[in-house]
């Protein structure tokens, strides 16, 4: 976009923005006209924004002190009405003009008689008339929608901007797209585009419901005045689909459409045909528009729609200069003339039966039950090649047509499961609420609960228990649904924390539907029970090698949510992260949702944080429109983990206090794991401790995954706050639940906590066992092992290890994102400074040392001390082990010594 795009766009907003913003750039569009004056054309389409830039001028120019006159172009004009009214304000004046040219503009403006004049003279007299007042006040002419203005009028204006640059008079006309004032420079007023566009939308549509600004948005086109006349005529009703038309104002009407109602009969049958398609191909439309009108219409009939920029017609496809054309056609006819258009659109459609479909189902009134099942058959395909709104108009509308009300109910129970894949929960309840009004069977009054359930924002236990003991009744009949059903009830236990007896009957009921690898069952147990049938969920999850093969989404999120449950975020981040693209094509947001922030809990973990922030992210991007409060709710716990991993404190806990007055049970573990990494990152280490206690100190079956991601900090919580005795006991309960579940996240972590609990004697080798696991996907655990195993060396004098060791973990935290930590780390060590030298070694090692390091052998050495050569070896042997080197070639640097000191020798 140029400057003056930009420009255009930021003088439309100044209008929004603030009275400043908007006076210093009309100084600076200002600024562009020569001291002398000059004219320019505002050039755009409709609605661009040309009418609030003129307004903005006049303003500013009465400002100044200058003579403004003005005229906007209306249709159907007299001629030289334009002028007349733009005249006005100095016809007074017009007695100070040579007798001729007054009585010549007298005579075309019709103040006296006699014979039109030529129209060049009636140009030069109304210029003059202009440059007179000019040269006692500086005068600009405005001039909105020159081409509605009648002919003559039209003339005299760009006679008069072609000559304005040598008098003091400015010349502003504004002309639609296409049109053109030859010798004139032109001003491009562009639409908006994207953040542009969403702020002017977000100042006129806050109350719209999310969906609805996103479709205004899409069909504005980045259109200022579409932007902000849209959500005002919005009405809520009519289904919810993209084919719905938006209604609009008269402003827009006037704006888009004008003209539209002077058109030939047989041109408004082909737009209304054309508005109902949407496809826009021209024979089809043609044809259409024939069973309209009783009779063959041809393509000529639609040239003055063309030269009124309503359409454009390329080739053998006809489109509308923009949407709002459209709904303007669609809302200046009435509700049985459209559903003709839509009856004659089907009837030309017979090789395109989706489609045929489709149109009668808007042509019709009443129940159809054929018309129904060729509806809800097609909704498929309309899923495949328009999304999920399109399938959901179609069910609904499905539903709507049917007589039975059984199968009414089971259709609008479908179209509410597509809402809840998108995330419209409201929409979801809405079609639910229908569904219950109806005589559902037995296996729909359980999907209408299941739905219910799966897209409540607070889940309560008590309703799960009568539907699990309908699981075994249900499968026989319906295997689909009891499958759906039993993972919706363990969902619900995992939100709750549950009651031990639900868990047991999801369990027992899960092992009823035995014969079956369905990912829906797996995710269950998963779920249900993470810990006691860990190995049995982690032994049906796909391998790497057979993932490939699982192109369905449902399948892919149910599986990585089983390997996120059980405590394996290395397989639920490769499983999630192949569902992720399919949903995000599919439109299923909400689900999508809750992957990326599933996903997001895991890539935490890892230590691939960089990732996890980019999936936060575009799922906070996604839940500021869909507003699905359960899942803001979690967006807010994760952020909080986030911030205390990377040692922001005060900032993990604020969030954590946030997302505890939600009094979400669910997120309690989550937020105790916030606050107590942020605890341990402030040095507070008591109170780190207790909040990450109840994490760990459960019985095996009531450990989940956020105890285990609570190990490492724990065990450092306790290293550091004096509490070893008491996590060496919690440490054995987790050791038996580590024998029972083969969890990674674990098993990865208790190498560490086994070092840092252990024994001096033992301690050392448990360090090389932690740091000897393959750890290439766990850049978190590997880090804090690594600073463990340093801070330990340190403590022992072992210097030059702990230094290797240190610089490694901070390195790894760096790389992570873990710069506070690092930045802790450092400061933890100046703190506690290595011990120098001379406090590692006896006297007598310190002189042996120096000397050998500035390159003298131990014969040399044992010489100049007197003391035997296996001596001064013997010192230097005990000496290395206490310096954590093997070398000599490692002493200069240790002792500092100059590079020549050691090789002057």
């Amino acid at each position: 976009m140029g400057p003056t795009g930009r420009l255009g766009r930021r003088v439309y907003e100044g209008g929004l923005l603030g009275r400043d913003e908007q006076l210093r750039v009309l100084q600076e569009l200002m600024g562009r006209l020569p001291a002398a004056g000059g004219a320019m054309t505002l050039q755009g389409g409709p609605g661009a924004g040309k009418s609030a830039l003129l307004r903005a001028v006049a303003e500013r120019a009465r400002t100044a002190g200058w003579q403004t006159l003005e005229v906007a172009g209306r249709s159907g004009g007299a001629p030289f009405s334009g002028l007349r009214e733009l005249l006005g304000p100095v016809l007074d004046t017009a007695d100070a003009l040579p007798a001729d040219q007054g009585g010549i503009l007298r005579t075309a403006l019709q103040i006296g008689s006699g014979a039109p004049p030529e129209p060049l003279k009636v140009a030069l007299a109304a210029f003059n008339l202009i440059t007179t007042r000019a040269a006692e006040q500086p005068v600009v002419v405005i001039v909105d929608d020159v081409q509605w203005l009648d002919r003559p009028t039209r003339d005299v204006v760009a006679f008069m901007a072609r000559r304005a640059s040598d008098n003091p008079v400015v010349i502003l006309v504004a002309l639609r797209r296409g049109r053109n004032m030859p010798d004139v420079p032109v001003l491009d007023v562009p639409v908006l585009d994207e953040s542009s566009a969403r702020r002017l939308l977000a100042r006129h549509a806050a109350m719209l419901p999310p969906a609805v600004r996103e479709r205004v948005l899409g069909e504005a086109l980045g259109n200022p005045l579409a932007l902000v006349e849209l959500p005002a005529a919005w009405r809520p009703a009519g289904p919810p689909g993209s084919w719905a038309h938006l209604p609009v104002s008269s402003a827009l009407a006037t704006a888009f459409a004008a003209g539209l109602g002077e058109l030939p009969a047989q041109a408004q049958d082909a737009l209304l045909a054309a508005a109902v398609d949407q496809v826009g191909d021209l024979a089809e439309i043609l044809a259409a528009a024939s069973v309209l009108a009783g009779r063959a219409v041809a393509v000529d009939v639609l040239d003055r729609a063309v030269e009124a920029s309503l359409i454009r017609i390329d080739r053998t496809t006809l489109r509308f200069h923009h949407p709002v054309v459209r709904f303007a056609v669609l809302e200046a006819e009435t509700p049985d003339r459209r559903q003709a258009a839509n009856a004659a659109m089907a009837r030309v459609l017979s090789e395109h039966p989706d489609r045929r479909t489709w149109h009668r189902a808007q042509s019709v009134n009443g129940p159809d039950d054929e018309l129904a099942d060729e509806l809800a058959d097609a909704h498929a395909s309309l899923l495949r090649r328009h999304g999920a709104v399109a399938a959901i108009w179609a069910l609904e509308r499905s539903a709507q047509l049917t007589a039975d009300s059984a199968t009414r109910g089971h259709r609008f129970l479908c179209a509410a499961e597509h809402a809840y894949g998108l995330g419209r929960t409201r929409l979801t309840h809405s079609l639910i609420d229908e569904a219950e009004r109806q005589d559902l069977s037995d296996a729909d009054r359980a999907k209408a609960w299941w739905l219910r359930d799966i897209s409540d924002a607070d889940p309560q236990p008590g309703p799960a228990r009568t539907r699990v003991r309908d699981i075994p009744e249900l499968s026989a009949d319906d295997p689909h649904m009891a499958l759906d059903l039993l993972l919706s009830a363990a969902l619900r236990a995992h939100r709750t924390g549950a009651d031990p007896a639900l868990r047991a009957g999801i369990v027992a009921a899960a092992e009823r539907l035995t014969g079956t690898s369905d990912p829906r069952r797996i995710a269950a147990l998963a779920l249900t029970e993470p810990v006691l049938h860990g190995r049995a969920v982690a032994d049906r999850l796909p391998s790497n090698e057979t993932v490939w093969y699982l192109p369905d989404a449902d399948g892919l999120r149910q599986f990585g949510m089983a390997a996120h449950a059980i405590g394996d975020p290395v397989r639920a981040v490769d499983l999630l992260g192949r569902a992720e693209p399919i949903l995000r094509e599919q439109g299923r947001l909400g689900l999508l949702s809750e992957t990326l922030l599933t996903e997001a809990a895991d890539l935490l973990l890892l230590g691939d944080w960089p990732r996890a922030s980019h999936l936060t992210e575009e799922a906070r991007r996604i839940l500021a429109e869909t507003r699905q409060p359960a899942l803001v709710a979690a967006l807010t716990g994760t952020d909080a983990v986030a911030a205390a991993l990377r040692g922001q404190a005060e900032i993990a806990v604020e969030l954590a206090d946030t997302v505890a007055a939600w009094q979400r049970a669910d997120l309690v573990p989550t937020l105790r794991l916030a606050r107590g990494v942020a605890r341990l990152g402030e040095g507070r280490y008591t109170e780190a401790f207790e909040e990450l206690r109840p994490l760990v100190d459960q019985p095996h079956e009531g450990l989940r995954w956020q105890g285990f991601a609570a190990v490492m900090p724990f065990v450092m919580a306790a290293d550091r706050g004096s509490s070893r005795h008491e996590a060496a006991h919690i440490l054995a309960v987790l050791e038996e639940a580590a024998r029972v579940t083969p969890a990674p996240l674990l098993h990865v972590q208790l190498p560490y906590a086994r070092a840092v609990l252990a024994a001096d004697a033992a301690a050392e080798e448990l360090y090389m066992v932690a740091l000897g696991q393959d750890l290439a996907r766990w850049p978190l655990v590997k880090a804090r092992t690594e600073h463990a195993y340093g801070q330990w060396l340190r403590r022992r004098r072992q210097a030059a290890r702990s230094r290797t060791m240190l610089l490694s973990a901070r390195t790894a935290f760096e790389l992570i994102g873990a710069s506070d930590w690092a930045g802790r780390n450092a400061a933890h060590a100046a703190d506690n400074p290595p011990p120098s030298v001379t406090e590692l070694l006896s006297p007598q090692e310190t002189l042996i040392a120096r000397l050998a390091a500035e390159g003298l052998s131990n014969r040399e050495v044992a010489e100049r001390l007197h003391l035997s050569h296996r001596t001064v070896a013997a010192h230097l042997y005990r000496a290395f082990p206490k310096l954590g080197i093997t070398s000599r070639s490692e002493l200069a640097p240790l002792l500092k010594l100059p590079e020549s000191a050691a090789s002057d020798h």
